[in-house]
């Protein structure tokens, strides 16, 4: 990939620098792949460090978030369980932590569970650095498959869920009805969880009827 090949406008008095990225294509073209700000810490004034989980049932569905109106970032946007990493976090600390906090806000036992779930089931997708509204966002996505079926909602995060079919999930992405933003290399993600449910579809069918990962 041909990275830094052209320099973004970036906010007034910032010295520091995007570029845009490309790979190459038929015939010798340029497709663009996105934007990254090289060599800055996460959550500094450039780079937004933040986490996305695909939660999927044994349906092949995807959990979906309407987030609340009072929220600061998108309020009332639809997205899949997501959030900031803190500065004193690595990613997955940060997935963990965020899944917890949004779905399972309820007693101990129930934080716990769903802690270790995610600790046992979360399987880490592709990153991502892109730029969107002149801010530059590193995303680490991940994906899991939960046997949780009832969930305590943050009321101040999260006003509710509801399970969308994946492909109809990933064309509301595409279409841009959701808070997730849209670039071509999501497509490898999609991929990646379509193949993921595959294998556990043909797990279940070898376990003759049930699904093995699941308690």
């Amino acid at each position: 990939m041909n990275q830094f090949k052209e320099k973004l406008n970036t906010r007034k008095n910032d010295t520091r620098s995007f570029y845009k990225t490309y790979r190459e294509g038929k015939d010798g073209k340029k497709i663009y792949t996105g934007s990254i700000a090289p060599q800055l810490e996460l959550n500094s004034n450039c780079v937004i460090g933040t986490v996305s989980c695909f939660v999927l049932n044994e349906k092949g569905e995807i959990l979906v978030e309407e987030r609340t109106r009072n929220k600061k970032i998108d309020p009332g946007t639809l997205d899949i369980v997501s959030g900031h990493i803190d500065n004193n976090e690595i990613p997955i600390q940060a997935m963990i932590r965020e899944y917890v906090e949004e779905l399972h806000n309820g007693s101990k036992e129930e934080q716990e569970e769903a802690r270790n779930e995610a600790i046992e089931n979360l399987k880490k997708l592709e990153e991502l650095y892109l730029v969107c509204n002149g801010r530059a966002y590193y995303i680490q996505f991940y994906m899991m498959l939960t046997n949780i079926k009832t969930f305590t909602l943050e009321k101040e995060e999260v006003k509710s869920v509801r399970w969308v079919p994946m492909e109809e999930l990933f064309e509301m992405i595409r279409q841009g009805k959701t808070g997730i933003i849209y670039d071509e290399r999501l497509e490898k993600e999609f991929q990646q969880v379509r193949k993921f449910y595959q294998e556990i579809v043909k797990g279940n069918e070898e376990k003759n009827g049930t699904i093995g990962c699941f308690r």
